[in-house]
Formats: C-alpha cells, sequence, structure tokens
C-alpha cells in the first residue's frame, strides 16, 4: 500500500482509502509485485512457515492443474494435447486461438480436431491472447457452442471491459481474463461489468501476492472463481501455488508445457504434476530454492 501509493502515502493511510501517484500500473505495479513476493518469502523462511499458512492455511495440499500449451495446426494438435496427458496426467489443457491463426473459423476448426482428438471427458479451454475484435469473438462462440470449452481466455484487449461483458452476454462459453490487469480495482470492474466468470490475476503483475488474495476475495464475492495466470516464471508459481491453496475461489493451476526456463530451470527443485495434480509446497517461504549456477549462466555481464 505505502508503495502504490508513493509520496502520498501517509495521507492515504490517514485518510483510509487509495491515493496513488500516476503510472500506478504497468511497471510500477510489476515491480511492487516482485517486492511483495519477495517479502512474504522472506516472512515464511523466518518464521519458518510456508506463505499459505501465512495466508490463513491451505483448503488442499494438492491441487489440479491443466497443462497449458497447443500451439499446433489442426493436423497436429490433437497429439500435441494428447502428449501433455502422458507427461502429466492432465485432466484439463489450453490451447492458444486467435490472431495466430487469422480468421475465427480457422482457430475453430483447429478446436474442432482437438476436442475430436481429446473425447468429451477432458476439460478444454481457449486462450485467444486478446487478438479478436468483439464481433470475431462472437463468431468464435458460435462455432464452438457445441465443443463444450471450459473457457474462453482474453478474447479481446483487456482494455475494453464493457466489449468483454459484450462477449460473455453473447454464448454460454464461461469467459476468462485478468492476466494483463493490474490491482484489485480492475477485477472489481470486471465483476461490475459482469465481463467475467473466471479471475485470472499474475502475482508477478497484478500487485503480487498480497493483491492477488484481495482478488480471490472479489471473485468469491461475485460467486466467480479464480484461476491465477502463472507462466512468468518460478517466483510467481511459487506465489500462485500459495494463493491458490488460501483463496476459497481457485478451482486448477496453471502448469507450463512450453519451452519455459525460468520456471523449469531457475530452481533446484522439480516442478512437477503427477495424475493431473501439483502439490503445495511444504518447506518455509514459497518453497523453492534459486539456482546460482542458472543465474550465474545467464548473467549479464557488462
Amino acid at each position: 500500500e505505502m508503495l502504490y501509493n508513493g509520496v502520498r502515502h501517509d495521507s492515504a493511510a490517514r485518510g483510509g482509502h487509495a491515493m496513488p501517484q500516476l503510472a500506478r500500473r504497468g511497471m510500477s505495479i510489476a515491480a511492487i509485485s516482485a517486492v511483495d513476493i519477495a517479502l512474504w518469502d522472506i516472512l515464511g523462511k523466518s518464521l519458518g512457515v510456508p506463505v499459505w499458512r501465512l495466508l490463513g492455511g491451505r483448503k488442499l495440499d494438492r491441487m489440479p492443474a491443466y497443462a497449458s500449451g497447443g500451439w499446433a495446426a489442426a493436423d497436429a494438435i490433437g497429439e500435441q494435447l494428447k502428449s501433455y496427458i502422458a507427461k502429466g496426467g492432465f485432466k484439463a489443457l489450453k490451447m492458444r486461438v486467435g490472431a495466430m491463426d487469422g480468421a475465427a473459423h480457422i482457430s475453430a476448426g483447429r478446436v474442432r480436431a482437438a476436442r475430436q482428438a481429446l473425447g468429451p471427458d477432458v476439460e478444454l479451454m481457449v486462450d485467444a491472447h486478446g487478438t479478436y475484435t468483439v464481433a470475431e469473438a462472437k463468431r468464435f462462440i458460435h462455432l464452438v457452442n457445441d465443443l463444450d470449452l471450459a473457457w474462453f481466455e482474453e478474447p479481446i484487449i483487456a482494455d475494453d471491459k464493457p466489449g468483454m461483458a459484450e462477449v460473455r452476454a453473447s454464448g454460454a462459453v464461461p469467459i476468462a481474463t485478468g492476466e494483463s490487469e493490474a490491482t484489485r480495482y480492475a477485477f472489481r470492474d470486471l465483476a461490475v461489468l459482469k465481463a467475467a466468470d473466471i479471475f485470472q490475476p499474475d502475482p508477478a503483475f497484478c500487485g503480487g501476492i498480497s493483491e492477488a488474495m484481495k482478488i480471490g476475495t472479489i471473485a468469491s464475492a461475485f460467486n466467480l472463481r479464480f484461476a491465477p495466470h502463472l507462466w512468468a516464471g518460478a517466483p510467481c508459481f511459487f506465489a500462485g501455488l500459495h494463493v491458490c491453496a488460501a483463496s476459497p475461489s481457485s478451482f486448477t493451476v496453471e502448469y507450463s508445457l512450453g519451452a519455459n526456463p525460468m520456471i523449469h530451470d531457475l530452481v533446484e527443485e522439480t516442478v512437477e504434476a503427477r495424475d493431473g495434480m501439483i502439490a503445495i509446497p511444504e518447506k518455509p517461504g514459497l518453497g523453492f530454492t534459486i539456482s546460482e549456477r542458472f543465474l550465474e549462466a545467464h548473467a549479464q555481464r557488462g
């Protein structure tokens, strides 16, 4: 709160409401996020307890996870997604759609091929990275309406919250969004506008663990669900595990199956899914150890 309000933090503390400066989003919040995540880790280590205990406890010792990837063309997407199941026993998978394909019907064809390959019992999500227009997103929903999608992620640009609400109202596919949003205020607006079914804050961008927990509370208050975006690297991923463990509205954890050394090589621990589940860390703090060898190999030298 002090960092967010900047030089006005004393006035904000006395007044009981936020008084942020200019540049309160973007890199400023990302920097605050890093400090916040680090401080929770330090506090947990100093007390000898995992962060989830500091957040009020955990509801599960293992969380369901979904495999996040899916870039292949229609003739190969089924095999690519099946390979994810083989790697971790996942029962839920996410694939990419949107501008990478061009027209909406091409993406819809890839999704149809994926569903045919996977059958009806595997949950399938799609992610457009905010690259459709409202009209294109609505057309895509119409084309995939019979494929029982678990969610449609970031259908349009995050800045157009009324447009997101229009997309959500156009069909029965749940809308997930939030990786491009910072602070609880943005998620409050999504909730009030009825623009999303699933909140996806990124702990490394939204304001850290502290802010992610507040966003989870908003999700719970509006009877929405909570599935943080966990692609940014190991500190973000582990922060997300603790937040999910302590949040009533959480229900799944994103597990990157793209090339992501910042998750898998940055830490000494092996982050793996078994039977589609990921264990919540038991060690003090966030529960990971940075690989000094990795840092040494990739440190920028002047």
